[in-house]
């Protein structure tokens, strides 16, 4: 019998394949495990909402929170993310379909603020398909627990807390950070750095 979309059966394998490719090009990424103080989710399409115990996070998704605020976010591949206060962080990419293939892959914008992660399942063995991606910088792992931070020029009227530019502390593992004028790797208990400037990364001689 030829195929119809009329006939569940014979259609049934078209549907699920579909499903299957539909969850690869925008899957979830990650669950909310807690939220403290004023957060919001800013989908895909642009809608914002209260960021919610329970929610899921998709590709594309972004989590903005204000002063005080904070998240904790466990994402498909067994990685946990601790969202920092004053933090914007973009889940540009995120794809685990359950075993390690070469097609997993995370993408992270970090626009200010920082986050600590505990990563899971990618970049385990493919280290390059994970990145944290800033203005300034892109930070890689080898493997790690590590803290990006994104710190910006300060406005009118206000303090600078620390140099602006990227930051990168690593508890386990190793990361590193580069830009268009070089690279540096970061080994535990160290902390690289990327100004705004645009000059080479480098390690910093304590943590700030």
């Amino acid at each position: 019998m030829p195929f119809s979309w009329k006939n569940p059966l014979k259609a049934l394998p078209v549907l699920l394949l579909l499903a299957a490719y539909a969850g690869a090009a925008f899957g979830a990424a990650g669950n909310v495990q807690f939220v403290i103080g004023d957060a919001k989710l800013i989908t895909r399409a642009g809608v914002t909402r209260a960021l919610q115990k329970g929610a899921e996070i998709d590709e594309g998704d972004r989590i903005v929170t204000a002063d005080g605020a904070s998240a904790q976010i466990k994402m498909v591949d067994g990685g946990f993310i601790a969202i920092r206060p004053n933090t914007d962080i973009g889940f540009d990419t995120y794809r685990y379909i359950g075993k390690e293939d070469g097609t997993e892959n995370a993408i992270l914008s970090l626009l200010q603020g920082g986050f600590r992660t505990i990563t899971g399942v990618i970049g385990r063995t493919n280290k390059q398909n994970y990145l944290v991606k800033t203005a300034t910088a892109t930070i890689g792992i080898r493997g790690t627990d590590h803290e990006p931070m994104v710190i910006l020029a300060p406005r009118p009227g206000q303090v600078a807390i620390a140099e602006p530019g990227t930051y990168d502390k690593v508890n386990v593992g190793i990361a590193y950070i580069r830009n268009e004028a070089g690279s540096v790797d970061i080994y535990r208990n160290q902390v690289g750095f990327a100004p705004e400037t645009k000059a080479p990364p480098m390690l910093l001689p304590r943590i700030p």
